[in-house]
């Protein structure tokens, strides 16, 4: 077989599997600490665009856009995702409960 019998290298492979499949520190569960966070973003972007007296192209760009601000919500690199990555506090969506204007970075 060479330098290291069967047995070994099983071994060697199980421990490699073993350390690549646990994390190396928990990761913070932002989407459900941001829920409603998230569920108010979203409202305001679904109340933000009328389109229901708009037709043809003018319809489909105003239910695209509403489309895009609620997917903007929801993102992983949205503006609350994002801020609930970056803070250190582990069981809140951010530190002082309330988000800075994404907007403005």
């Amino acid at each position: 077989m060479g330098l290291f019998g069967k047995s070994t290298t099983a071994a060697m492979i199980a421990v490699g599997l073993l350390a690549a499949a646990l994390p190396a520190g928990a990761a913070k569960p932002c989407r459900s600490l941001c829920r409603d966070e998230i569920k108010a973003c979203t409202s305001a972007a679904r109340s933000s665009f009328a389109c229901t007296g708009l037709k043809g192209a003018e319809h489909r760009r105003c239910t695209r856009d509403r489309v895009r601000a609620i997917r903007a919500c929801k993102a992983s690199k949205g503006p609350i995702l994002h801020a609930c990555k970056v803070s250190a506090n582990q069981s809140a969506c951010s530190p002082s409960g309330a988000f800075l204007d994404a907007d403005a970075s």
